[in-house]
Parts: C-alpha cells; sequence; structure tokens
C-alpha cells in the first residue's frame, strides 16, 4: 500500500538518512535550495558532511529523495479522499482541494520545498515528479470533467477553474502560516467552497 506520510515513505532508510533529509527539509524551506548546503543540513542532523555523503553523494539527490516522496504521499491522498467521497463530482472535488489545502498547509515546509525547488532537479528526476503531479491533477480533471457531463459544472469556466483550483491549493504552502488566526482546517474550508463556486454554473 502506497506511504500517506513521510514516516511511511522512509521507513526502510536508515534512521541517520531520515534525520539528514528532515533536516533538508528545514535548510531548503528557510533558505531554498542553492541557498542551503550540505554542511548546513548535516549540522542541522547532528552529524558531519562526511556522514551525510555516506548516504547521498549530492545535494540533488537529497532534493530529488523529498521531493519524490513529498510527491507521492500528496497523490496518494488525494487518490484515497477521491475514492472515499464516491461518484458525486461535487463531493469528490469537495474532498480533493480539502485534501490538497490541508497537505500544503499542515506539511508547508516540505510542500514549500518540493512544490518551488523541484527546477534545481536533474531533467530525469524533474520528468520522474512531472508524471507524478500530472497523475494528481488528474484526480481533479477527471473529477470536473464527470461534472460537466452531469451538468453540474459549467463546461465554460471548468478548464480555467481547474488550473485555479490547483494553483490555489500549491500557493498555501507559500504563504502560511502568516495568518495565524486561520488554521488549515479554516484554509480548506474556504477554498473548497470557492472552488466550487467556481465550478457551478450561476445561478
Amino acid at each position: 500500500m502506497a506511504a500517506v506520510t513521510l514516516a511511511e515513505a522512509w521507513e526502510e532508510l536508515p534512521a541517520t538518512a531520515q534525520r539528514l533529509l528532515r533536516a533538508a527539509i528545514e535548510a531548503f524551506g528557510e533558505h531554498g535550495y542553492h541557498g542551503a548546503s550540505t554542511r548546513q543540513i548535516a549540522v542541522r542532523a547532528g552529524m558531519s558532511p562526511a556522514a551525510l555523503y555516506m548516504h547521498f553523494p549530492t545535494k540533488e539527490e537529497i532534493l530529488y529523495q523529498i521531493a519524490q516522496s513529498g510527491h507521492e504521499v500528496h497523490l496518494e491522498l488525494v487518490r484515497r479522499a477521491a475514492e472515499a467521497a464516491g461518484p458525486d463530482p461535487s463531493a469528490r472535488v469537495a474532498a480533493i482541494v480539502q485534501t490538497s489545502v490541508l497537505f500544503h498547509a499542515e506539511h508547508h515546509s516540505l510542500a514549500r520545498v518540493i512544490q518551488h525547488e523541484h527546477p534545481s532537479l536533474t531533467d530525469d528526476h524533474q520528468r520522474a515528479l512531472l508524471k507524478l503531479r500530472r497523475e494528481t491533477d488528474s484526480l481533479l480533471a477527471d473529477a470536473v470533467a464527470d461534472g460537466v457531463a452531469q451538468g453540474v459544472f459549467d463546461p465554460e469556466e471548468a478548464p480555467t477553474a481547474t488550473v485555479a483550483i490547483l494553483s490555489l491549493a500549491i500557493d498555501v504552502a507559500r504563504w502560511f502560516p502568516t495568518q495565524r488566526r486561520r488554521t488549515p482546517t479554516d484554509i480548506a474550508a474556504s477554498y473548497t467552497h470557492l472552488s466550487l463556486r467556481m465550478l457551478h454554473p450561476p445561478a
């Protein structure tokens, strides 16, 4: 069964490798991929730079491990939410948006890294991530297409609304938690409401 947490995704890795990855998420999240050095990552993990290279030959490999695992966890969470919501398109869209927004808010450091630092990866690694991103995006696109086919979503607005919804969820990681009075649950509820308003035809 696919992982729904980083702990599950990394359970077969040595504990020291997991410490390095978590330290790298913090470092990349604060300073960006290019602003964080392998020495900083190792120090955060309480290890020496030499110990880091025993697990990861390059800094890019660290980023790829984080990005791949993060994308896989996000995809599995969204897939399960869509399946649990059943065949109703509105319910599926709501479940997908809520789950994606919660992921990007509750795991904002991880999400910021996987969504904004991936251009630093090699072409092969970027292609692997693109496949995962397309799978995730297709879950929302399929729900919207079903809604259009059933006459519950506006066919003219659906394509633009789909792109907007995907962008809104991802962007949460950029600014959260600056608005501390709003919890991830509050934000997810608001974004779900807005998403459905964009999709439903005007009265």
